[in-house]
């Protein structure tokens, strides 16, 4: 059974691109909004993985990061997807103890073996 991620993106092509790269050994659930991601969060509790794109709806992203991230029962590790870097945006993953940040335009190799890092980890934890 492939591990699942939830992708956060209110930009259509990147979650398409986030799909095909990560569909192979990932399920893949794209969404286009916060409010559409806490529903799959409460629908399936077997989602491992928030990819969340912060350049949209911004502040709705930020709030549902840091509900995930205090939450008992929705806490999830957080790669946060952003074009801009600054002293805010920097506070901002390490208050909300995000995994990690990736910057704009990214490799989607990089990207996949991040997340390989993370969820190998996470499975060899449980384990």
């Amino acid at each position: 059974m492939k591990r699942k991620i939830l992708s956060i993106n209110g930009n259509s092509p990147m979650n398409f691109l986030l799909q095909t790269v990560l569909s192979a050994k990932y399920e893949f659930i794209p969404v286009s909004d916060v409010f559409s991601g806490m529903e799959e969060l409460k629908k399936d509790g077997d989602i491992e993985l928030v990819l969340i794109d912060v350049d949209y709806a911004t502040q709705e992203n930020w709030d549902f990061i840091q509900h995930i991230s205090s939450s008992v029962i929705y806490q999830k590790p957080v790669i946060v997807l952003a074009s801009e870097r600054n002293r805010r945006f920097d506070k901002k993953v390490a208050e909300e103890k995000v995994y990690e940040s990736v910057m704009k335009p990214f490799s989607p190799l990089d990207l996949v073996r991040s997340i390989d890092k993370l969820m190998y980890a996470t499975k060899a934890t449980i384990n």
